[in-house]
């Protein structure tokens, strides 16, 4: 009678193939009873890893060649749109116009307009008022004012340590302040920066001539 070649309902080809490798790999593990065999454990041991590897090595074939295992999944647009930074700055215009003239404040007499290359002595401060429009946009922004460290082009002697920069009195919209936000766009922010000769300044700081050079208001934005 013909044997027939038709696989019956329900027969999974991959399923019987590993239970083949199983039985297999189950047979070959089947461990001799000793004094049966010539062979020794080790021999046995071999068998049985080498076959073991085979029926791996056979199964990744047939799995590999049958294509990769899928799943069930789905997907959805997430819209996407513009994208715009802010800006900051500080400008000038004709309210606010920028630094007025150097003043010398000392304790001795009422402030005076100082001018480029008056002696200072030991103890003076050199002022200037700085008047701008500040000019931030974007949500958060926060900035805080700082200002250069002075360079000093050297003549005769040095002034070395003992004269230092800073600035104080600063207010953004007439309220003291030292840093401003989006909120306080086209405010005035105003700010005083100091030039101090300091009061304990030696000998080696007499008859010095220097230049000093531009000074740098900076307004850096940071992120709290």
């Amino acid at each position: 009678m013909a044997r027939s070649t038709r696989l019956r309902a329900g027969f999974d080809p991959i399923r019987s193939f590993v239970l083949v490798i199983v039985v297999s790999v189950r047979h070959s593990t089947q461990v001799p009873k000793l004094g049966t065999s010539g062979k020794s454990w080790g021999d046995h041991m071999n068998k049985t890893t080498k076959g073991a590897a085979a029926a791996g090595a056979a199964a990744v074939l047939l799995l590999g060649g049958l294509g990769s295992l899928a799943y069930w999944t789905d997907d959805e647009t997430i819209g996407g749109g513009a994208i715009n930074s802010g800006s900051l700055s500080l400008g000038t215009d004709a309210t606010n116009t920028g630094c007025g003239a150097w003043a010398l404040d000392s304790a001795e007499s009422a402030p005076a307009t100082y001018a480029v290359g008056d002696p200072l002595v030991p103890g003076d401060v050199l002022t200037r008022v700085c008047s701008y429009t500040v000019n931030a946009e974007g949500n958060h922004l926060r900035a805080a004012l700082d200002i250069s460290t002075p360079t000093l082009t050297a003549g005769t002697g040095s002034f070395g340590s003992d004269l230092t920069v800073d600035i104080s009195d600063i207010t953004v919209g007439g309220t003291a302040s030292t840093t401003f936000t989006e909120a306080d766009d086209g405010e005035a922010l105003t700010a005083r920066v100091n030039v101090t000769f300091a009061p304990t300044s030696g000998n080696t700081t007499q008859n010095v001539t220097a230049v000093l050079e531009d000074l740098t208001l900076t307004a850096t934005q940071v992120h709290a």
